[in-house]
């Protein structure tokens, strides 16, 4: 996705006719792209510091090239700025865990280079940003990541309104996950919410590693747990994908709130 949205973006500054040295913003986006993609093994001697070497490449090649055409206020290379910016943010943010899944991360930067300016289909999206300047400030793959975010966050409501339909609510563990039948659990793409140590039956509001799913369940059984907590496995990436497409229909969540 990452090197499709490079062509786009190379195809979309030659048809927009904009200046053709704008295209040096793919500097610091394959600088990222390169330690993203360019580390398959333990890396060894002078190769533990690339990483070092690319993200200073990208830093300093996004301040520059903001130097260079700061004075002539161009929106348009403002937008395209926005994509070497969200990057150095997004890995920022995997590097303290704010972002966990590495995948969750890789789309989250192909977004970025996909999309500098915010997509419009015919009259979509409903609520459009005023200015320029506030797609700028706040570019559609970080709006996008603020509303995967909103959505996991209510996703605790979701539990409880599951659990009590159920009558099995038990706080706080009917926020974070629901009960199925153990041998359901055991064919599911769900994480254990409880297990058996030491012959002692603990709960928990978040999954533990190292986890046997099929052990975890015989011993639940075998202490006469017929159903067991479970939260399911649910990548980020899906509530990203509901929020690509509300983002790209609706608007941008952030304007709505701010008033921009």
């Amino acid at each position: 996705m990452s090197a499709v949205a490079i062509l786009l973006l190379v195809a979309r500054v030659i048809l927009d006719e904009a200046p053709l040295e704008y295209l040096l913003i793919l500097v610091p986006v394959l600088a990222v792209l390169a330690d993203v993609y360019g580390q398959t093994d333990e890396p060894e001697g002078i190769r533990k510091f690339m990483p070092v070497v690319w993200y200073a490449v990208a830093i300093a090649a996004t301040v520059y090239l903001a130097h260079l055409w700061i004075d002539d206020v161009d929106r348009y290379f403002a937008h395209l700025l926005t994509i070497p910016v969200m990057m150095i943010l997004i890995v920022i943010m995997y590097m303290l865990d704010l972002v966990k899944g590495g995948a969750d991360a890789k789309a989250l930067l192909a977004l970025s280079i996909m999309f500098p300016f915010y997509p419009t289909i015919g009259a979509l999206p409903i609520h459009a940003a005023d200015t320029a300047t506030a797609e700028i400030l706040f570019p559609f793959t970080f709006v996008v990541l603020v509303t995967a975010a909103i959505i996991v966050a209510f996703t605790p409501l979701a539990f409880a309104a599951k659990n009590l339909a159920a009558g099995e609510f038990a706080f706080p563990y009917g926020l974070f996950g629901y009960k199925l039948d153990a041998e359901e659990a055991r064919k599911g793409q769900v994480w254990l919410m409880e297990r058996m140590e030491d012959g002692v039956h603990r709960t928990y509001t978040k999954p533990r590693g190292g986890e046997h799913l099929s052990e975890e369940i015989d011993k639940l059984v075998s202490a006469g747990h017929g159903r067991v907590w479970v939260t399911p496995k649910v990548p980020f990436i899906i509530p990203m994908t509901v929020a690509f497409v509300f983002t790209a229909i609706v608007g941008s969540i952030l304007f709505v709130i701010m008033g921009l």
